[in-house]
C-alpha cells in the first residue's frame, strides 16, 4: 500500500510565504482557485495573489499578500520576512522581527496574541486547519515571550505584520489539508549566517526567536551572510514535519518552487516534492 509523501527541501532556508508558495505550486488549477478564495475571505482588508517570480533564472511562485493595499514586503524587512512584525510586550520590548520604518513613537494599530487566536477560531475553515494554525502561532508566541522575558499574553503584533503572517500560517495549513498528505518530511534546514539588523540593532543569525523555535530541528549555517530561516518558516516546519532526512525517498509526481522577497548571493527558495512510496 502506498502513502502520499510531501518533502520540503530547505537547503536555502524557509519563510512563511516561501513555504506557502511551494505548496500552492503543487495544486491543481481548480484547487488553486478554491485556495485563494478561502484566503481572501479571511479579512476584508486582505488580498492574496500568486505571482510568478524568476530569481537567477529559476521560475517559481511568490504569494503576494496585501493588507489594505500594502504588501509588507514592499519595505525591506529584517529578522523575519513574514514574522508577526513589530511585536512587543506591554513592558515596551520590541521583537527582533520588527519591520523597519515604524518608529517607536509612531501611532498604529496592534493585535495581541490572544486576539489572533480568537481570529483564527472564527475563520470559516475546517477545525483541522484552525487547530494547526493556532498551534503554530502558539509556537511563535512562546518563542517571542521567552526572548523578551514576558508572558505570552503580553505579546502584541503590529496589525499589518500580524495579518500578513496569519495568511502565511493559515495558507500553509490549508494547503496541506487540501493536498491530503499522509507523511511530511524535510531536509535539514539552512538558517543563513552572519548578522541581521533588527529593532534592537545588529544581532546574530538565526535571530533570537528563530533560535528558540529550531530546538530539535537539524539545522546548519550557510557559507554566505543573510537570514534564510524566519520564525514563521521555522514554526511551520516544526509543527508539520515528522522527520528530517537528506535522503528523499519517493516516486515524485509534482515539484513546486516558493520564492520570497529577499535576494541573496545564492538563489533562495523552498522546493517541495510530492509523490508516493510504499508504506513502511
Amino acid at each position: 500500500m502506498k502513502e502520499k509523501v510531501l518533502y520540503f527541501e530547505c537547503k536555502t532556508g524557509a519563510a512563511g510565504d516561501m513555504l506557502m508558495g511551494a505548496l500552492y505550486a503543487l495544486m491543481a488549477e481548480e484547487e488553486k482557485e478554491r485556495f485563494l478564495s478561502a484566503l481572501n475571505s479571511i479579512d476584508q482588508e486582505i488580498q492574496v495573489a500568486a505571482e510568478k517570480k524568476t530569481v537567477k533564472g529559476i521560475c517559481g511562485l511568490h504569494m503576494k499578500v496585501q493588507v489594505c493595499g500594502q504588501e509588507e514586503g514592499e519595505q525591506e524587512r529584517h529578522c523575519d520576512d513574514h514574522s508577526p512584525g513589530h511585536s512587543h510586550s506591554h513592558g515596551g520590548n520590541h521583537s527582533d522581527s520588527e519591520s523597519p520604518g515604524h518608529s517607536h513613537g509612531e501611532s498604529h494599530s496592534h493585535t495581541s496574541y490572544l486576539q489572533i487566536l480568537d481570529k483564527i477560531s472564527h475563520l470559516e475553515l475546517s477545525e483541522n486547519v484552525r487547530n494547526h494554525a493556532a498551534e503554530i502561532y502558539r509556537t511563535i508566541g512562546e518563542a517571542e515571550s521567552k526572548v523578551h522575558g514576558t508572558v505570552i499574553e503580553q505579546i502584541h503584533f503590529h496589525e499589518v505584520g500580524s495579518l500578513d503572517a496569519l495568511v502565511d500560517v493559515v495558507g500553509c495549513c490549508l494547503a496541506i489539508e487540501m493536498l491530503q498528505i499522509d507523511r511530511i518530511e524535510a531536509s535539514p534546514v539552512c538558517v543563513g549566517n552572519g548578522t541581521v539588523r533588527c529593532a534592537h540593532g545588529i544581532l546574530p543569525v538565526p535571530a533570537p526567536a528563530t533560535a528558540e523555535i529550531i530546538k530539535g530541528i537539524p539545522v546548519y549555517t550557510s557559507k554566505f551572510d543573510g537570514e534564510l530561516l524566519t520564525p514563521t518558516g521555522a514554526a511551520v516546519l516544526k509543527h508539520f514535519v515528522q522527520s528530517y532526512t537528506k535522503e528523499m525517498e519517493m516516486e515524485a509526481e509534482a515539484v513546486g518552487y516558493g520564492m520570497g522577497t529577499k535576494e541573496f548571493k545564492q538563489v533562495s527558495f523552498v522546493r517541495t516534492f510530492l509523490g508516493y512510496r510504499e508504506r513502511k
